[in-house]
């Protein structure tokens, strides 16, 4: 029996993790999702424990062969020194007798990959958090950056600023100004119905502002003017990093994608669509070709002939 080498491709976000397992023979693949692991909101050691007790599961559900790389992308981890940190304290988790590559990069690296199949363009996150990518140099060798500064001061046209709002506009309600479907459909799914249930959720510690999001986006497609100007405006200053984007980078090819859980709502997109019209007439939208995961995978089978990985990490000692 000819034994497959295997490559592991981890999508790290917020929310969940997500591994991709693909052999070498491509005939063969394996999906396991995992708990949240944002090293910037649940820290270094949770973060290598959840990605490790992933590897360690596929391994385990494999039909044989060698692992030969893993490449994750993990949010938050956009400082080297955070990956190098991270590679350090999965690599002795791992129960595998052979050795593999090991590297990390941001969440955006492994979504640009896999949206424009390794080729240059605009990315726009838009999930628990935003932001704005763009590989950027001969070949899609370079990448930069926009937004993605956190819910504190960023994360313009996520999920938590767009519920954030929502919450405020219920608040704003309650108190007598304009009235929306909001609160109606807070107090059927949240349990949110009036001024002190609102206090209390969002001082709970444990609370998620982007839970609200999905409910934003359903009361502004059944017309709800608060929800829809929620949504029109967020989407708006997310478009407005690519903007930014593009002052730096003027030369980018006029594609761009959406990624992240709001990526899944038409309507979203739709208003996103709209607010780049006005900022980047030619371009055009297009659906990302594989997932970030996957687009894992194919940086993970590069390693293993390419000994200058694409981002931190380390090669098989």
């Amino acid at each position: 029996m000819i034994l497959n080498d295997w490559y592991f491709g981890i999508d790290a976000g917020a929310t969940k993790t997500r591994l991709c397992a693909c052999s070498s023979a491509g005939d063969e693949t394996l999906e396991l999702l995992g708990g949240a692991a944002n090293v910037l909101r649940q820290g270094a050691e949770q973060t290598a424990s959840v990605l490790s007790l992933l590897i360690n599961d596929a391994m385990n559900r494999l039909s044989g062969g060698t692992l030969r790389a893993v490449h994750a992308g993990i949010a938050g981890a956009s400082d080297p020194a955070i990956q190098k940190d991270l590679v350090y304290r999965i690599r002795p988790l791992i129960q595998s007798e052979h050795s593999f590559y090991l590297t990390i990069s941001h969440d955006g690296v492994i979504a640009l990959e896999g949206a424009f199949a390794g080729q240059n363009g605009l990315l726009f996150i838009a999930g628990t958090g935003s932001g704005v990518m763009a590989r950027t140099g001969p070949g899609g060798s370079d990448f930069d950056h926009i937004g993605g500064w956190g819910h504190v001061i960023g994360d313009e046209g996520s999920g938590h600023s767009i519920g954030r709002c929502a919450l405020a506009a219920i608040g704003h309600a309650l108190d007598g100004g304009p009235q929306t479907l909001l609160t109606q459909f807070v107090k059927q799914h949240l349990n949110i119905y009036d001024r002190h249930s609102l206090l209390y959720t969002i001082g709970r510690s444990d609370w998620k502002f982007q839970k609200v999001a999905p409910l934003t986006l359903e009361a502004a497609e059944h017309g709800d003017h608060v929800a829809t100007s929620i949504v029109q405006q967020e989407t708006e200053r997310l478009a407005r990093q690519a903007k930014w984007m593009l002052m730096r980078h003027p030369a980018l090819p006029p594609r761009y994608t959406v990624i992240g859980g709001l990526s899944n709502n038409d309507f979203y997109v739709e208003h996103l669509s709209a607010a780049m019209q006005t900022i980047w007439p030619i371009a055009k939208f297009a659906a990302p070709q594989a997932t970030p995961a996957e687009g894992a995978v194919q940086i993970a089978m590069r390693q293993s002939t390419d000994s200058g990985a694409l981002q931190s990490g380390s090669q098989p000692p």
